[in-house]
């Protein structure tokens, strides 16, 4: 009941306050914490088991903080859809994890997921669309809310032990998603570490356009709503979108991946929009480069924090503090509540500022996936530390810096490594590249060749000769790349990663 207790105190010192702003519509911490309470207390009115789960297909919007927050308190375990998937990996998700109950929005009552509904036995129906485009056993959110009787929303529903409070599916690009498993706990857990590095109350307001689903943005909600500060909820992850919320609601934090910082600043440049409130942006989800980190600093006049993390980890790693502002190319300092070491191939530690794969232990590692022993054997090792994937160092200061990127992305041309980050890094210190992705493909004569995929900034203009000399004045010679393509855009996932592995 950890973050329910939170909302109940600032419903109580700060009733008035504003907990969720979404377009025009405010919601106070008083009304928030009384909605999160209907909706635990209806739960009890459905036809439940001990196997019971909760699916929210939802957009960035208050009907999706209700569901998730009363369901904890609730004690039924929570599941998020990533609505960006396939409708088979929404049904293949529904039936891995057993969910039999759908908070679901209306923007998604499509003809092209109808059969998908007919897999809950209890629908909860957010907005305008008809019941009978969705089925029986349908109710209206706001009427769900009357429902229950407000001393059940307290009684804990008896579930099966190993079942966890969330259950945070991976989008795999190759396989299916996995399900990692987490307890409301580790996300206390994760916020207090991640509060012991940077300074935010209750008077700071933040945008979340982050997807709600997604571990990065599930936290960021969870840090802001702990400290009573104000959410500032965005349906739409556009750069126009942000610049005028940021200015309409005086939001002092923006928690965003670099991709679309790059677009940020380059709308900022063009437009007359008013950030002056902003004083922090977060970065996370992907690698920095250190030039558009200036950029975003020295045009909107904010500090960069840059921190790192994993869907596993609950999800924060590391992150830089706000005493120590923006440190270029380093994702801060470990939090005081994790491990973190850097291992060899053989799994044995290694030096200071020595290059190898960075593993994590501490309570905020997930317990496992979701009915996947193999795959929690193979990430996990036995004496408890996980195993990221991600290539990194430690320096002096304790600071983590992920040096060469994801493992699996490593291009090996001719024996050589080849870090695809610090060909990006490079090129993103040209002015042309607003995105810049690097990949191997595989030649039969060298192993792999160096891929570089490029979209140009608004009016830039250059060539792939001019990149390539570019290179090789900035980067060792084996590190040019050995073609450069040009795109009008790069696939993405829900945050604005790009997917390296369509990009192959």
């Amino acid at each position: 009941m950890a973050f329910y207790k939170y909302l109940k105190s600032h419903a109580e010192k700060q009733p008035d306050s504003a907990a969720i702003i979404e377009g025009d519509s405010t919601v106070t911490y008083s009304e928030f914490c009384k909605q999160v309470e209907s909706f635990a207390a209806a739960l009890s009115e459905l036809p439940l088991n001990s196997n019971s789960k909760v699916g929210l297909l939802c957009l960035n919007q208050k009907e999706y903080l209700v569901a998730f927050f009363g369901s904890l308190l609730k004690g039924l375990p929570v599941i998020p859809f990533n609505f960006l998937l396939k409708p088979e990996d929404l049904a293949f998700i529904t039936q891995d994890a057993n969910i039999d109950t759908l908070v679901v929005d209306s923007a998604f009552v499509n003809p092209e997921i109808k059969s998908l509904f007919k897999l809950f036995p209890n629908k909860i129906l957010i907005g305008p669309a008809e019941i009978n485009q969705v089925g029986k056993e349908t109710h209206r959110f706001e009427e769900f809310l009357k429902s229950g009787k407000k001393d059940n929303a307290f009684i804990k529903h008896e579930r099966e032990s190993e079942i966890p409070d969330v259950i945070l599916y991976t989008s795999g690009t190759t396989a299916k998603p996995k399900g990692v498993m987490l307890n409301e706990d580790q996300f206390d857990e994760n916020c207090t570490g991640f509060l012991e590095h940077l300074h935010i109350t209750s008077e700071d307001n933040a945008i979340v356009a982050l997807p709600l689903f997604h571990s990065f943005g599930n936290i960021m909600a969870l840090v802001f709503c702990r400290v009573g500060a104000t959410l500032i909820l965005l349906k739409q992850f556009q750069p126009k979108t942000i610049l005028a919320s940021i200015e309409t609601h005086k939001a002092t934090f923006l928690p965003l991946v670099p991709t679309i910082y790059s677009f940020l600043v380059d709308l900022y440049e063009r437009g007359s929009y008013d950030v002056s409130s902003l004083h922090t942006c977060i970065s996370g989800g992907a690698a920095l480069p250190e030039a558009l980190l200036k950029k975003v600093e020295d045009v909107l006049d904010v500090t960069v924090i840059e921190g790192y993390g994993l869907t596993e980890t609950s999800p924060v790693i590391a992150v830089n503090t706000m005493k120590d502002g923006s440190v270029p190319g380093s994702v801060g300092p470990v939090l005081p509540n994790v491990d973190v070491i850097i291992a060899d191939d053989s799994g044995n530690k290694v030096g200071l500022k020595q290059v190898g794969e960075i593993l994590v232990r501490g309570k905020t590692v997930m317990s496992g996936y979701w009915k996947r022993i193999e795959e929690t054997q193979e990430s996990m090792r036995p004496d408890g530390w996980f195993k990221t994937g991600d290539l990194g160092h430690l320096d002096e200061k304790g600071r983590l810096y992920i040096s060469a990127g994801r493992k699996k992305d490593l291009i090996i041309r001719a024996g050589e490594n080849i870090s695809p980050l610090a060909i990006e890094n490079a090129l993103m210190a040209h002015p042309a590249p607003a995105e810049v992705a690097a990949v191997g493909i595989v030649d039969e004569r060298v192993g792999e060749k160096v891929k570089v995929c490029v979209v140009l900034r608004e009016g830039a203009d250059t060539t792939e000769q001019e990149l390539k000399d570019f290179c090789r004045k900035n980067l060792p010679a084996f590190m040019t790349p050995d073609m450069i393509e040009f795109h009008q855009s790069l696939p993405k996932t829900a945050t604005g990663k790009i997917i390296k592995d369509q990009l192959k």
